[in-house]
C-alpha cells in the first residue's frame, strides 16, 4: 500500500515539482496538494494522509498553525516541515505544535524520500 502524502506549499513551481517527483514512484500517492493550510484539519480528515509536507510561511494560517490543526484532527499523521527557515525559534515552535521533524528545501530529493520512509 503506497504512503499517502499531503503537500502544503505556496510556491506553485515547487509544489508541482514535488507532486511530479512522487507521481513517478509506486510507493507514494500524493492525495492532495494545497497552497495554504487554512483548512488543514478538514483536509487531514478527508484525505487521511500518512505524511504531510508542510511549509512554515504560508498565506493565511501559518504552517505552524496548520500542524496543530492536523494533529488535532488526525494525531497519527506524521508531519515534516519543509522550509527555507533555519530559524531555531520557528523550528522549535513547529516541533511544539506536533511536527515530527523538518527538512530544508535545499535538501536533495533522495533525502526527502528517505525522511518520508522513516
Amino acid at each position: 500500500m503506497p504512503i499517502k502524502i499531503a503537500i502544503f506549499e505556496d510556491n506553485d513551481r515547487l509544489r508541482e515539482s514535488l507532486v511530479a517527483l512522487f507521481k513517478g514512484m509506486d510507493d507514494y500517492d500524493v492525495v492532495t496538494d494545497q497552497n495554504n493550510c487554512n483548512e488543514a484539519g478538514t483536509i487531514a480528515r478527508v484525505y487521511e494522509p500518512d505524511v504531510v509536507l508542510m511549509d512554515i510561511d504560508l498565506p493565511g494560517a501559518s504552517g505552524i498553525k496548520g500542524v496543530a490543526k492536523i494533529k488535532e484532527a488526525k494525531p497519527q499523521t506524521a508531519i515534516i516541515m519543509y522550509t527555507v527557515f533555519e530559524d531555531d525559534d520557528k523550528l522549535f515552535q513547529c516541533l511544539c505544535a506536533g511536527a515530527n521533524g523538518y527538512l530544508l528545501k535545499k535538501t536533495q530529493p533522495s533525502k526527502l524520500i528517505d525522511a518520508i520512509k522513516e
